[in-house]
């Protein structure tokens, strides 16, 4: 039986890990910052830590035959220095150490909002990269320096994860859930928006499977791979599927004009717009959790570097993935959408309105 070491374990992606790494028969290590919210393994242990620690780090890995790391510092609005200490150096302390330990294959999880916009046609591993802001170049320089230490210690495989949606999910999908309960605090029926640009998301559950599926494949060694859904809908689209699963009434509002939409958020760049924006949504979000007795755990905050996607598209290209065998339980947005609203529901971090 291998050993398999699932960084990030309390997280959206490495809860689901930890259980699917177990089915696969792996024995696993489970770590994050701290034991609360980490599934205990059946077959193995949790080794709570900090992964800027190098000491915690020497400790962790023993023992371990393969890494899956999901590990990373989420807040866009964190600074630099902070990202790039998790997102880029820990990322390099933990291969450099596991490699040491005797580790035999390293998995990271990136992200597809690393592709630079404005590219034509659905998006390969090879398609033109650029960092969208401090969180996007932390990422970018974690892959880096994974690629400069390829043939030193454990291959690597990265997945470059579309916008990533699930339970315990805390940054990107809270601005989405939090728009309707917002824009219902002033009128009982909702605008519903269409078209604007197209994106995949991709279910947290589904980069689980590819991670526990490419951890266990030498032919998937020194290579990216994209992972998203099957479903590249519309923005417009996507808020209107989001009131429905609120069961929010509606009126049609017609098409998001992509004129405005592409004013608005470059204009939403600028730091005075941005904070106007952020402080405005947070506000809103704070009358819902206190008008539905809510839990304050969503963190319903602006995404400054998502707030490219208001104008243009992300649609990737999985077909290098899917010729590994893989393929997303989750392949309709609104499937897995529904089920994650209610989980939030259940435990309260989101409203019910039906």
């Amino acid at each position: 039986m291998q050993t398999v070491l699932v960084t990030g374990a309390a997280g959206t992606v490495g809860n689901y890990v930890v259980s699917l790494a177990e089915a696969a028969g792996y024995r696993v290590i489970a770590t994050d910052l701290s034991a609360k919210g980490i599934s205990v393994p059946v077959r193995g242990e949790v080794r709570a830590g900090d992964l800027r620690d190098s000491a915690f780090v020497t400790r962790l890995v023993k023992g371990v035959d393969l890494v899956i790391h999901t590990a990373a510092l989420l807040d866009v609005g964190t600074p630099y220095e902070a990202l790039r200490a998790v997102n880029t150096d820990a990322v390099v302390t933990l291969h450099e150490m596991a490699s040491a330990a005797g580790a035999k294959r390293f998995v990271h999880v990136s992200t597809a909002m690393l592709y630079a916009p404005g590219q034509k046609g659905a998006l390969t591993e090879t398609s033109a990269v650029e960092a969208r802001g401090p969180h996007g170049r932390s990422k970018r320089e974690g892959e880096q320096l994974l690629e400069a230490r390829t043939g030193k210690g454990a291959p690597w495989a990265i997945l470059r994860a579309a916008p990533i949606y699930g339970r315990r999910g805390r940054h990107f999908a809270s601005m989405l859930l939090a728009i309707g309960p917002s824009v219902r605090l002033t009128t009982p029926v909702l605008p519903r928006p269409a078209g604007g640009p197209t994106h995949n998301f991709v279910h947290a559950e589904d980069v689980a499977r590819a991670l526990v599926h490419v951890v266990g494949r030498e032919d998937c060694e020194y290579k990216y791979f994209n992972v998203a859904d099957e479903d590249p809908i519309t923005l417009g689209a996507r808020v209107a599927e989001t009131y429905r699963a609120y069961g929010l009434h509606t009126l049609p509002a017609g098409e998001l004009p992509r004129g405005i939409l592409d004013r608005v958020g470059q204009l939403c760049q600028a730091p005075g717009a941005y904070q106007s924006l952020d402080t405005a949504l947070l506000a809103a979000w704070r009358l819902v959790v206190l008008r539905h007795g809510l839990k304050p755990a969503l963190r319903a905050r602006v995404d400054r570097e998502a707030l490219t996607l208001l104008y243009g598209d992300l649609v990737l290209d999985t077909s290098a993935l899917r010729a590994t065998g893989w393929r997303p339980r989750f392949p309709r947005f609104s499937e897995g959408w529904r089920q994650v609203l209610r989980w939030y529901q259940a435990e309260r971090w989101a409203p019910r309105y039906i």
